[in-house]
C-alpha cells in the first residue's frame, strides 16, 4: 500500500518517519485527554513541529485517529482466521486462549486510539463508527459461522425430538456477544487484575466461555 500526503504525493522515507511521529504523538496525547480536547497544535508541539507539518499528512485530528484505527484493523484477518478453526477438545480451548492473548496485546498497543474510536462511534461520529464496524463485523461474522457450523453438525446427528428446551442460541446474536466480550475483557483486563484476577485466569475463563458458546446446542 502506497501512503500519500494530502496532495496525493507518495511519501518517501523521511516523510514516512514524520508521519509516524505524528501518529505516535496522537496516540500518546489520546492517553492523556479525550479526542474532543485534542488539538492539532498539541500534536505539532509534541513532535517539535508546526501545525503546517501536520496538515501535510492529515486533514484534522479525526483523520489521524482514523489512520491509527486502520493500523489496528490489521489484526482482524488473523483473528477471523483463528475463530474459523476447530473448537473441540483441548485444542479448541487453546485456540480460545490464543485469541484472547492476541486481543489483549492488541488493546495494549492501541488502547488510546481504540477508546477514542469507540467513544466517538457511540456519540454518532459516522467515520469512526464505520471504522469500528469494519474492525468488529468480520469478528462477529467469524463467530457466527463457527456457531452455525456447530449447529448444523448437531442437527445432522440429532434424533427428532419434541422436547422443549429452556432457551436457544442465535448464531448472530451469540457472535456479537462474543466479539463484544473479547473487546471489553481486553479493554479492562488491568482493572480486572487489580480486583484480584490474573491475566492467565482471565484468558482461560474467556476462552472457556467462547468454547462453550460456540459448541452449545441450538
Amino acid at each position: 500500500m502506497v501512503i500519500v500526503d494530502q496532495a496525493g504525493r507518495p511519501l518517501g522515507p523521511r516523510a514516512l518517519r514524520t508521519r509516524r511521529r505524528i501518529l505516535e504523538a496522537t496516540m500518546a496525547l489520546l492517553a492523556e485527554k479525550p479526542m474532543r480536547e485534542l488539538r492539532v497544535i498539541d500534536i505539532a508541539r509534541r513532535i517539535g513541529s508546526s501545525p503546517a507539518t501536520f496538515y501535510q499528512y492529515f486533514k484534522d485530528v479525526e483523520d489521524a485517529i482514523l489512520s491509527l484505527a486502520a493500523q489496528a484493523e490489521e489484526t482482524t484477518p488473523l483473528l477471523a482466521s483463528l475463530i474459523n478453526g476447530d473448537w473441540t477438545g483441548e485444542a479448541g480451548l487453546e485456540r480460545g486462549k490464543q485469541i484472547m492473548r492476541l486481543v489483549i496485546d492488541h488493546w495494549a498497543r492501541f488502547a488510546p486510539a481504540l477508546r477514542a474510536r469507540n467513544n466517538a462511534s457511540d456519540e454518532g461520529n459516522p467515520a469512526l463508527r464505520e471504522a469500528r464496524m469494519a474492525a468488529m463485523m468480520p469478528i462477529v461474522e467469524a463467530f457466527r459461522l463457527a456457531i452455525q457450523r456447530n449447529h448444523e453438525a448437531l442437527a445432522v446427528g440429532a434424533e427428532p425430538s419434541t422436547e422443549q428446551t429452556s432457551g436457544s442460541i442465535d448464531p448472530l446474536i451469540a457472535g456479537t456477544a462474543l466479539a463484544s466480550c473479547l473487546e471489553r475483557m481486553s479493554m479492562y483486563h488491568l482493572w480486572i487484575e487489580e480486583l484480584g484476577g490474573t491475566r492467565e485466569r482471565l484468558v482461560e475463563t474467556t476462552a472457556t466461555l467462547m468454547q462453550m458458546m460456540i459448541l452449545s446446542p441450538r
